[in-house]
């Protein structure tokens, strides 16, 4: 969607979720754009960390009541780091509120959530408040010199996403109705930038996970995704917690072109096959910051949204496909 932009100078930001994200990432990429942006204020249901936030990050002020941020007339976008099943709600909500939305993931834990959000942001028209979900890894520096290197592509690409996750245990919050599970609640960010890699449109999912024997842990944490694009692009998602912490936790090869794009951990990229520098960084840098600069750079300046809305939604289409294929072996294609 393209917008007029409505807010050209700074930008007054309320944050709803203090956990240890919001207060690690969000708050202080927020804070270092003082010249941009103001945070207006911190919702939390925890009152003493909604207010310890607010003090330390200098927001006007803080409440335990998300909607009270909503109903604010000085608040013109809201940044939503709740725990997940919360996401859809608050952002439908701020949308039909008239708010600019800058969503962590998912955006929704169910087909049901993710219509109501997508109601929300087509009933306000081109016109509207942007929505953007945190998909920050599309944005950082290691996928555009992707991008740069792949340049205009004569064909179909290949991919192959390795994840190493890591154990959860059995009774963490990411297993309940809270958290969604691991494919929903972070596959969706793999699933994202495979599609933003592309650009294109699904055509079709197939995933499969591993079966331990009777009694252990149930959680799918363990699976394979295959996904084939309808420009002919096909790549492949491995997800697994079967791995050791010691080894890195994410690595992407591209093979498109005569080139390979070999993506280690968002700290390195080599290139083969092509005269082109590759990248290397000290420290992992998966978008964070770049997110939030071109989500507050779309409500500035108005133009398309830093991610349309179709595929935002796709990612998220994508997943509960794969959710209920790993649950019902006998749904797969």
């Amino acid at each position: 969607m393209d917008r007029v932009a409505d807010r050209p100078g700074r930008v007054r930001v309320a944050v709803v979720g203090a956990g240890g994200f919001a207060r690690a990432v969000h708050l202080p990429t927020l804070q270092a754009m003082a010249d941009r942006v103001e945070i207006r204020a911190v919702a939390s249901a925890g009152g003493h960390s909604a207010h310890a936030a607010a003090r330390e990050f200098g927001a006007a002020y803080a409440t335990t009541d998300a909607r009270e941020v909503l109903a604010d007339p000085e608040v013109d976008a809201v940044l939503v780091c709740t725990r997940h099943d919360l996401h859809a709600s608050l952002a439908a909500e701020a949308l039909e509120a008239g708010k600019h939305v800058l969503v962590e993931k998912p955006l929704a834990l169910s087909p049901d959530e993710l219509e109501r959000v997508r109601a929300a942001a087509v009933a306000r028209g081109a016109e509207g408040p942007v929505l953007l979900t945190g998909f920050n890894r599309r944005f950082s520096p290691f996928s555009r010199r992707v991008a740069e290197v792949l340049g205009t592509r004569s064909g179909p690409l290949m991919a192959a996403y390795r994840v190493n996750a890591g154990a959860l245990p059995p009774t963490s919050w990411v297993y309940g109705p809270e958290g969604g599970g691991r494919n929903v609640g972070e596959a969706c960010h793999f699933y994202d930038w495979l599609g933003w890699l592309t650009g294109a449109r699904i055509a079709r999912v197939s995933a499969q996970r591993a079966r331990g024997p009777a009694g252990a842990h149930p959680a799918a944490d363990d699976f394979t995704v295959s996904l084939a694009f309808d420009d002919g692009s096909v790549a492949t998602l491995l997800y697994t917690a079967l791995g050791s912490p010691l080894h890195p936790k994410e690595r992407v090869e591209v093979f498109a072109d005569g080139k390979v794009l070999t993506l280690d951990d968002w700290k390195s990229l080599e290139v083969s096959g092509a005269r082109a520098p590759g990248l290397r960084t000290r420290a992992a840098d998966k978008g964070h910051r770049d997110g939030v600069e071109a989500f507050v750079r779309a409500v500035r300046e108005g133009g398309a949204w830093p991610i349309p809305l179709w595929q935002q939604l796709q990612a998220m289409e994508i997943a509960f496909e794969v959710e209920r294929q790993l649950h019902d072996p006998a749904a797969a294609p």
